[in-house]
């Protein structure tokens, strides 16, 4: 790319909004309220802030009680009674706080990019199922002019004008004709199963054989939105998390205190009073802290990793986009001034070229208008995947 600010002149211009107008609006309503895979993810998201919310309270109270008998028999028994509470150094309740938040928000940015690859998934079904009736459409008219030749070619020969070379020539393009649109039938049926699929089992069936028009892209806007979106706030939370378990790891190698109420009873003297104790920190988490801060290094790194990677792929994606724009724009050129199926089946009939040619140019012009067509739906299905962001 000679610049970042590529503006891509052969596509139209919109605004995000425009893009989701453009959205098959029933499809996707359908795929957020039946999608099995979104309602697993839903009920995933509630056990994760269920689970996120646990931990983060002292631990249960410890009760004592004590009734020991005495002897000699004329000596009283004795009554002993506590109850003690364990408590960690009081920072770590706000560490365990803000971990409990950002996991809950991490656990937000999981079902928002399991619903983008639902949607996009659904968005290129979408545009396959039209491409394919496109492409059902295209051979029905083809087949239709395939089937006249047949029939003039098969005149011709009862009239001696031509031989069987030609009748043969004539033969073979109705049959492969036929084969082509049997396989197209078979994928029709294939791309719906996986539509119910996407679903939930609902049927779901476009006949339309228009694309909806492109979007214009400009680099630096769709890189700044990646930089923002939740794939790189799935790794920062990470990243915040891994700094909060550190600073949790610290605040449990300080000391952990107690306190309690006791009491002891013995003939007619009783003691009662409160105790305190803290903790000696040595050796039990002596080595936690070193591990946090690496696993803090190690998040760093990833998320680096994953924000060079993200904006090669974009980058990547973006040309590919502009190279199949520039392609569709000289290939309709060039259909436009080449000779259409309807004109060289017009020129056979009178006479003015001979089968041979005929087949070899309805064939030629005809697997161009398949390879424009192909390389529309391929310049949509690469959109898509830019535009997973917004949906």
């Amino acid at each position: 790319m000679k610049s970042r600010h590529i503006l891509f002149a052969c596509l139209a211009f919109g605004l995000i909004e425009s893009v989701l107008a453009q959205e098959p609006d029933s499809l996707m309503k359908m795929v957020l309220e039946h999608n099995r895979s979104l309602n697993v993810a839903r009920e995933a998201l509630q056990v994760e802030i269920l689970k996120a919310g646990t931990g983060n309270t002292p631990p249960d109270p410890e009760v004592e009680f004590g009734y020991l008998f005495g002897k000699p028999s004329d000596m009283s028994n004795r009554i002993d009674f506590g109850i003690t509470q364990q408590l960690d150094f009081p920072t770590s309740y706000i560490y365990r706080s803000n971990l409990r938040k950002i996991r809950v928000s991490r656990s937000e940015l999981v079902y928002i990019l399991t619903r983008q690859e639902v949607l996009l998934e659904a968005k290129k079904l979408w545009i396959e199922q039209i491409h394919l009736n496109q492409l059902h459409s295209l051979l029905t008219k083809r087949l239709q002019q395939a089937e006249i030749i047949q029939d003039q070619a098969e005149r011709q020969l009862e009239a001696g004008e031509i031989g069987l070379l030609e009748v043969g020539q004539s033969n073979l393009l109705v049959a492969c004709i036929e084969g082509e649109t049997d396989d197209v039938s078979s994928r029709l049926k294939s791309n719906r199963l996986s539509l119910k699929e996407i679903t939930g089992g609902f049927a779901f069936e476009s006949k339309d054989t228009l694309l909806p028009q492109p979007v214009s892209f400009i680099s630096d806007s769709l890189l700044k939105a990646y930089r923002q979106g939740p794939s790189t706030l799935l790794y920062q939370h990470d990243l915040d998390m891994k700094e909060e378990e550190k600073n949790l790891a610290v605040s449990n190698h300080l000391p952990k205190l107690s306190a309690g109420y006791y009491s002891e009873t013995v003939i007619d003297q009783a003691f009662r009073g409160v105790h305190l104790g803290v903790s000696v920190p040595l050796w039990e988490n002596i080595n936690t802290v070193k591990r946090a801060q690496s696993e803090v290094v190690r998040a760093k790194a990833e998320m680096d990793r994953f924000k060079y990677q993200q904006e090669r792929e974009i980058l990547q994606k973006l040309n590919e986009l502009e190279n199949l724009c520039s392609r569709v724009i000289k290939l309709e050129k060039a259909l436009e001034s080449a000779n259409s199926l309807e004109l060289l089946a017009t020129v056979l009939q009178n006479g003015e070229i001979s089968f041979s040619e005929y087949f070899y140019n309805s064939d030629f012009f005809f697997r161009n208008q398949q390879l424009l067509l192909r390389y529309k739906r391929d310049m949509l299905m690469k959109e898509a995947e830019l535009m997973k962001l917004y949906m």
